[in-house]
């Protein structure tokens, strides 16, 4: 819109330059970040807006409450302020706003539910369960429904009303000419719908310590970004030997730029220890979004390895529930609360416990510690793990981090040149 106005003012070619753009949607959320968040985090506070069984205390001095949640009501409206601003409106673009505000819309809708389950719980209305350490959202089902159905939304329009969605599916290690399938309009629909749909609940379990999914966003979207910018050339197309898509589909590089941009600035807040958590609003916009790009670019197998991140945290929480559940049916509830796969699920809270010392060992026990250890993996001396909690979280969410710019290198050097 404004760059757009600009260019009609000044017909200057930089405003159409996609690398201006994307840097000045860069700056326009970061700057709205730094400026509205502490804001947003004092009130908050005040409000309680958060998901823990702990009264928020107001003494003076400084804050003792529980962290509150939500940050991610300020990162979606930023990025969709400076996409509007910045980007070329396209079927690409108007598509990625509305799955991101949609799923945005639904995580809100969760976190909000959370905060007053909390508050019925504080105030007697309600019992909370034993085993609970924060307040239930709205029912699972009900929010996959909802996420089906705006996924679904914004893929049929794509295809019926913004031109046709490209059905070809880009095989990882395979040159387009040898491995290049076409999939019916049924089959994509499906396959993408479950890309994003799975991909936006991964990040969700990925959010679960401080900054945790801040970084693996990053990295996805820095994938989704340069192959946009080279499925929209088609030079480079050619000379690279990838599929070439639109010109249009360049405007995917402005939103992703943009995300990036409300990733980095909420570092700031949320970076350990947090100041404020993103939330479900947060993680499934910021989700459905990287994903979505994933699928416009045609790259949605290429996820899995530049997303490693969110699939280790998606997988284990699944296998985690699935060995309780054959535990419990075979051996009882007793049994199957001590001995379970991971020490805890998703995998990065196993990787919390495996790093802190404790002198009587485990009070649980790990099926898949005992086989790695068995395997001659995972055996870490008490001299190398950690009695502090901030420092045992620091070094998972560190090693995560780094493994995450690891896995977008790989998965870089495959979508280029291993093929």
């Amino acid at each position: 819109m404004l760059a757009d106005l600009l260019y009609r003012i000044y017909a200057y070619q930089i405003f159409k330059s996609v690398a201006f753009r994307g840097g000045m949607a860069y700056l326009t959320v970061y700057l709205i970040i730094n400026f509205v968040m502490p804001w947003m985090i004092r009130r908050f506070r005040r409000l309680g807006i958060n998901s823990d069984f702990k009264p928020v205390e107001n003494s003076a001095g400084p804050y003792r409450g529980a962290t509150p949640i939500m940050g991610g009501l300020l990162l979606i409206p930023a990025i969709i302020v400076a996409v509007v601003l910045w980007a070329w409106l396209n079927p690409f673009t108007l598509a990625l706003i509305w799955i991101t505000f949609a799923f945005a819309a639904i995580g809100a809708w969760d976190d909000g539910a959370k905060v007053l389950h909390k508050r019925r719980v504080l105030t007697g209305k309600e019992e909370k369960k034993s085993y609970a350490d924060k307040a239930d959202g709205i029912p699972g089902s009900i929010r996959l429904g909802l996420e089906f159905l705006a996924t679904l939304l914004a893929l049929v329009g794509l295809h019926w009303f913004g031109g046709g969605l490209d059905l070809h599916l880009h095989i990882p290690f395979f040159p387009l000419k040898t491995a290049f399938p076409l999939l019916t309009v049924e089959v994509f629909l499906v396959f993408a719908a479950l890309v994003i749909v799975g991909g936006a609940n991964a990040v969700n379990l990925t959010d679960g310590l401080d900054s945790l999914a801040s970084v693996p966003i990053v990295t996805c979207a820095t994938f989704a970004m340069a192959a946009a910018y080279i499925a929209g050339d088609a030079a480079w197309s050619e000379r690279l030997l990838l599929p070439f898509l639109k010109p249009e589909i360049k405007e995917v590089v402005v939103f992703a730029i943009a995300l990036i941009s409300a990733c980095f600035a909420f570092l700031k807040f949320n970076s350990p220890p947090a100041s404020i958590y993103m939330g479900d609003v947060g993680s499934l916009g910021l989700g459905a979004a990287v994903c979505t790009m994933f699928v416009l670019v045609k790259a949605e197998l290429f996820l899995p390895i530049a997303g490693g991140a969110f699939v280790l945290a998606a997988i284990s929480t699944i296998l985690q529930r699935l060995w309780f559940k054959l535990a419990l049916w075979r051996k009882g509830r007793d049994w199957a609360l001590k001995n379970r796969l991971f020490y805890r699920a998703p995998y990065h809270h196993h990787q919390q416990m495996l790093i802190t010392y404790k002198e009587q060992g485990h009070e649980v026990h790990s099926l898949w510690h005992n086989l790695m250890n068995k395997l001659g993996f995972h055996i870490i001396p008490d001299e190398d793990k950690f009695l502090s909690t901030e420092q045992v979280n620091n070094k998972v969410i560190w090693s995560s981090h780094l493994r995450s710019v690891l896995l977008l290198v790989i998965a870089l050097m495959v979508y280029f040149k291993v093929r």
